[in-house]
């Protein structure tokens, strides 16, 4: 299936499927947020969500809530329940907000943002502000996932663009418990997807463009695997079949997680 963007004249720039409607949702660098069918592959909703470019989006994992965030330094949180109705802004960052994520530990109730402003700010959806913050040596982070190995413990993995790293967070003492080096400098080079075991695995992208498995009790790679499909652009955890879908310059890598 493929859907035609290019009569509204914008290009998308954060897009993520909607399971309990059998729909797409995405945003475009106009602001725009567009909502299309699954099945018909026809556009359902058109609004404005922002002033500026749409860089990420979130579903949540039980309630009709998507989270959206923008270039104007803003996160808005959509209820698609009542006609797609903002039912919160969030306010914190002073620069463009690069990625937001719901925290799967707390049944969505908590999310995290990062910002080309160097910080990590964490967020209750009952609250505009953000309940915590650290900084991340000056340099902006480009994306974050949730990085949970077990017990009580619960870990965030964020990658800095351009200086080819990222650093595992302990959000219990909002500390560095590890840095990664050597990694793409380029889009996206960090995923976290939950193994076959249920245990998550760390997807890294060196500058090689070889795609790393990372033990989330150990730390240490398991496994490496080169598509020789050139940058890394993005990944997509396919939950049926336990693979994932690599998003590569030249084509899509697809791979059984065992």
């Amino acid at each position: 299936m493929a859907i035609n963007h290019k009569s509204d004249g914008f290009a998308i720039r954060a897009a993520k499927f909607i399971e309990p409607l059998q729909v797409f949702v995405f945003g475009d660098g106009q602001g725009y947020i567009h909502v299309y069918s699954y099945e018909k592959a026809e556009k359902l909703q058109k609004f404005r969500g922002h002033a500026e470019r749409v860089t990420s989006l979130a579903v949540h994992p039980s309630m009709p809530y998507v989270l959206s965030a923008s270039d104007d330094k803003l996160i808005k949180l959509w209820n698609w329940e009542a006609g797609w109705q903002c039912i919160r802004t969030f306010r914190g960052h002073s620069d463009i907000v690069w990625q937001v994520k719901f925290n799967p530990r707390t049944a969505g109730n908590t999310f995290a943002s990062c910002s080309e402003d160097s910080t990590i700010k964490m967020w209750n959806m009952d609250s505009p502000t953000p309940v915590a913050s650290f900084v991340c040596d000056q340099a902006f982070v480009l994306a974050l996932d949730y990085f949970c190995p077990g017990g009580a413990l619960q870990y965030l993995v964020a990658c800095t663009p351009f200086k080819g790293s990222a650093k595992i967070w302990d959000l219990q003492s909002n500390t560095c418990i590890k840095v990664i080096s050597g990694l793409q400098e380029s889009f996206c080079n960090i995923v976290v997807v939950e193994g076959p075991s249920g245990r998550p695995i760390l997807l890294t992208v060196s500058k090689d463009h070889t795609v790393a498995f990372c033990d989330s009790t150990t730390h240490r790679y398991e496994n490496r695997v080169n598509f020789n499909l050139g940058l890394i652009r993005g990944f997509a955890y396919i939950t049926m079949t336990k693979s994932i879908a690599v998003l590569c310059e030249g084509g899509i890598g697809i791979m059984e997680i065992y």
